[in-house]
């Protein structure tokens, strides 16, 4: 009787081992039809327009060029519609070809097909692939990023704004972010970047929240997890210490300072949040400019402000989940030159604080 389990058993392994291989057969057969179909199309369609120089264009990949990219330039440029792009990536994906593509200048023609396009860039590319060099610093916001790129005469900085603002990027720390008058601001992660001669806004963009999701990595997730914060909270509260502390010691100190005021529901009352909003901020607000109410104004709102109100970097991002415990509640700054605060646990303590602090300056 064991016998004939046994064989039944084997019996079972293999016919569905048998119905898996028809199931690979027939999707192949499917997928090589269809291609062929795309493929026949395309080059009847070739044969019905004019070939030369005027359809012609270069493509240049870097060493960061990922697939999604390749696919999107080339819609962009009119040479893929959505379901020939939605194709060409699956082939990307079965054929594993964008492992064979070098960096380098390639020249396309308007009119190959997806074949003849992979054809082309399996091979040696024409030149080295230009690129240029830029450096975002920490603290920047999307405007002052935009002012960079256009002093670098890449495009308007209006141009760099509108995609931030309302540009779509497939990674998976934006999904459920909410609707907010900043975009991407937070998400923006500063460093140094090899980008494209002549980049587009997205290209930049692409490559900074690429960083972003290399540097808030799986530990960083965890620790917001048991924490109770999500990706978001923790970029907008690294935002507000990115502007309210220079200094590596202190981001730690104002990280605590910040998690005690949420914890008994006291206003953060951050200078940094009000100047968010304000063309021309002083070094040092009126009481009346903190009053001016915002959706990123911690005088007049409670919790966190709507969105982040910098682009902040590392130590500020693992400052918020890492801080120096202290049951100080509020901080004031008393050397401009080097960005030290003085730290106090009661209002009058920070009150004398205050008054030491206008007397030094």
């Amino acid at each position: 009787m064991k016998a004939d389990n046994i064989i039944s058993f084997l019996q079972y392994i293999l016919g569905m081992f048998f119905n898996i291989a028809i199931v690979a057969v027939v999707g192949y057969a499917i997928f090589a039809l269809t291609v062929r179909g795309f493929n026949f199309g395309q080059t009847f369609a070739s044969e019905m327009m004019a070939l030369g120089p005027d359809y012609e264009f270069q493509i240049v990949l870097d060493e960061e060029t990922s697939a999604t990219e390749i696919s999107r330039y080339l819609e962009e440029r009119g040479v893929l519609n959505a379901s020939r792009r939605r194709l060409f990536d699956l082939e990307l994906f079965l054929l594993g070809r964008l492992r064979t593509y070098q960096p380098g200048t390639y020249i396309l023609n308007h009119n190959m097909s997806n074949t003849e396009i992979h054809h082309v860039m399996r091979r040696s590319p024409l030149a080295r692939a230009p690129h240029e060099t830029i450096t975002v610093l920490e603290g920047w916001t999307i405007r002052d990023m935009a002012d960079y790129f256009e002093s670098r005469g890449f495009f308007t900085a209006e141009e760099f704004i509108y995609v931030a603002h309302y540009g779509h990027f497939n990674f998976s720390f934006l999904l459920g972010l909410p609707d907010r008058p900043n975009g991407l601001e937070g998400y923006l992660f500063p460093d140094t970047y090899q980008i494209p001669v002549n980049p587009a806004p997205g290209d930049i963009i692409v490559r900074m929240l690429r960083r972003f999701d290399e540097i808030f990595n799986d530990d960083l997730r965890e620790q917001a997890y048991e924490r109770g914060f999500t990706i978001d909270d923790v970029v907008i509260m690294a935002s507000v210490i990115e502007m309210e502390s220079r200094l590596a010691h202190e981001r730690l100190m104002v990280s605590q300072l910040i998690h005690n005021r949420l914890a008994i529901n006291m206003r953060l009352e951050m200078c940094s949040t009000v100047k968010y909003t304000m063309d021309d901020p002083p070094e040092r607000l009126s009481i009346a400019q903190t009053q001016v109410d915002t959706p990123f104004n911690t005088y007049t709102r409670a919790g966190l402000p709507i969105g982040p109100i910098t682009n902040p970097g590392a130590a500020s991002l693992r400052a918020v989940l890492n801080p120096t415990p202290h049951d100080y509640l509020f901080f004031v700054l008393y050397n401009f030159d080097t960005g030290e605060h003085f730290f106090s646990r009661t209002h009058a303590e920070h009150q004398a604080a205050d008054d030491r602090a206008r007397a030094r300056q």
